[in-house]
């Protein structure tokens, strides 16, 4: 049976949340992101640039630079710098977040790894020249944008990448709703509880995802399904 979408707010997006209860959310969505492959999502595709980088950087001495377009916790910046620490790289990474408590949360949480800034700016409104940085990463904003929102931030996240982008988020559907419902009643935190299972009916469905791919307009933009009820879109090159 097809899940509705839905437009209802998210309680992480209220200003007004407690610190501890978005420190909570925070904590549990950097959990399901490392467990449900959202950080080995990342993880591959940058294992497909890096031969790209490599083959067109002006000097041995540059650094890889990622924006990471609304960074929630900070745990994909994180998990990144940990990946070019393995691959042998230097490593620059701007992690931006529009929420004032959020973004300060991350900053915290990534203050001892020297590659990554956390910067406050809206998805909506980067503040990035076109091509100033190597790769765009975006996971779990799109189903929180409106669909002229969401094809905008992906056509200013394909202006900003010099490489590529990538967008990872959820797939709407009954087995996704049935699965984020299970999942974050292991959770005792509210936010989690109320907007994993929203977050799901605010997402696109394949079908809407098809559209979306499609009215962006970007030679080589990759439209993939993954486990655990996750889509990329993708640009490389």
């Amino acid at each position: 049976m097809p899940i509705l979408h839905s437009h209802a707010a998210e309680l992480m997006d209220d200003p007004a949340r407690t610190t501890e209860e978005l420190r909570g959310s925070l904590r549990d969505l950097e959990r399901m992101n490392r467990f449900l492959g959202a950080h080995a999502i990342v993880r591959a595709y940058l294992d497909r640039v890096l031969p790209v980088w490599r083959s067109g950087r002006a000097s041995l001495r540059s650094a890889f630079t990622i924006l990471d377009v609304a960074t929630g916790g900070g745990d994909v910046p994180t998990a990144v710098a940990a990946w070019a620490a393995r691959a042998g790289i230097a490593v620059r990474i701007a992690a931006v977040d529009r929420h004032p408590t959020i973004a300060r949360l991350a900053g915290a949480a990534t203050a001892s790894c020297g590659a990554v800034t956390v910067i406050r700016a809206d998805a909506r409104a980067l503040p990035f020249r076109d091509a100033s940085v190597d790769v765009c990463l975006c996971s779990l904003a799109l189903h929180h944008l409106t669909p002229d929102e969401g094809l905008a931030l992906i056509g200013a996240l394909n202006r900003v990448a010099r490489i590529g982008f990538l967008v990872v988020d959820l797939l709407r559907s009954a087995g996704g709703y049935g699965g984020v419902w299970l999942l974050t009643r292991l959770s005792s935190n509210r936010l989690i509880r109320h907007d994993g299972p929203l977050s799901v009916r605010r997402a696109p469905s394949w079908e809407e995802y098809r559209r979306l791919a499609a009215a962006a307009g970007i030679p080589g933009l990759r439209l993939v399904r993954h486990p655990f009820f996750r889509v990329s879109l993708s640009r490389i090159g």
